[in-house]
């Protein structure tokens, strides 16, 4: 009789038996992966390049194809119809929710969730009524970007902790003002003055709109600011945004204006 030799490949007993289709039980047949088809939009190169690379580890989700632009990236998803479409907030001439709102109405049905390095409380509001069902901070960590991500494909709405906290915050923040700030009894001056103040006019120009005195506009708009418990005009803008007192186009222009000065104070 022939023995093995040393260094020959010796199958085990249940390797031997069960083939990748056997039967484990009765009625058992091996599980299946469906990988999730996601398409990725940034403007910067290394992030598309190493998000793939992070996803591409994962048995359960697959990239199908990346985008530099908002375009190419409508073109593709209408192109690979992918389960999620992970887009960042901002581009160059397409700021604020305007990427999301152009990709949900390009591609009715898509899935968007925002991966973005901004996380001031009116990017993220703008960016959920645009559409988005998701929203992630780049430097987010890899586990709660897979959790984020798994829960938008899945059909679900998520934010990673940071955002979530500050959302959070927020929240709680606003709710000790009572009802008599959000539910407050506005006229239709009131509402004209808050929105002028959130589209930052000076209170002279907001005084020849009104055919008052400036120093009456002053008067006028401390009072209504302490009426709301508005301390600053940040406050007056998110308030003006929670009471649609802003357009879409008002709060992306605000938005841009933003992300302008941002990069200024940056680069300077």
């Amino acid at each position: 009789m022939d023995l093995p030799s040393e260094n020959a490949a010796v199958p085990s007993p249940i390797t031997a038996e069960l083939s990748a289709d056997a039967e484990v039980w009765p009625g058992w047949t091996p599980r299946r992966t469906t990988r999730s088809r996601l398409l990725l939009i940034d403007d910067h190169l290394l992030i598309r390049e190493g998000i793939a690379a992070l996803l591409s580890l994962e048995g359960d989700l697959e990239v199908a194809g990346t985008a530099a632009s908002i375009p190419d990236g409508i073109e593709l998803a209408r192109a690979l119809s992918p389960d999620l479409v992970i887009s960042d907030l901002t581009f160059p001439g397409c700021n604020g929710s305007m990427a999301v709102r152009t990709l949900c109405q390009a591609c009715p049905g898509t899935r968007v969730l925002v991966l973005s390095v901004h996380d001031s409380l009116e990017c993220i509001r703008a960016a959920f009524s645009a559409g988005a069902v998701g929203y992630l901070r780049k430097d987010a960590s890899r586990d709660e970007m897979l959790y984020v991500i798994r829960r938008a494909v899945a059909g679900g709405r998520s934010t990673c902790l940071a955002v979530g906290d500050i959302v959070v915050a927020d929240w709680l923040a606003r709710s000790g003002l009572g009802d008599s700030a959000a539910h407050a009894a506005l006229s239709a001056e009131d509402r004209r003055a808050l929105r002028l103040i959130a589209l930052g006019v000076p209170t002279w120009r907001i005084a020849e709109d009104f055919g008052r005195g400036v120093k009456a506009v002053e008067k006028y708009r401390a009072s209504l600011m302490r009426r709301l418990s508005l301390k600053n005009t940040a406050a007056v803008t998110r308030f003006a945004v929670d009471m649609h007192l802003l357009s879409h186009d008002e709060v992306d222009r605000l938005l841009t204006a933003d992300e302008v000065s941002s990069r200024t104070a940056r680069e300077a």
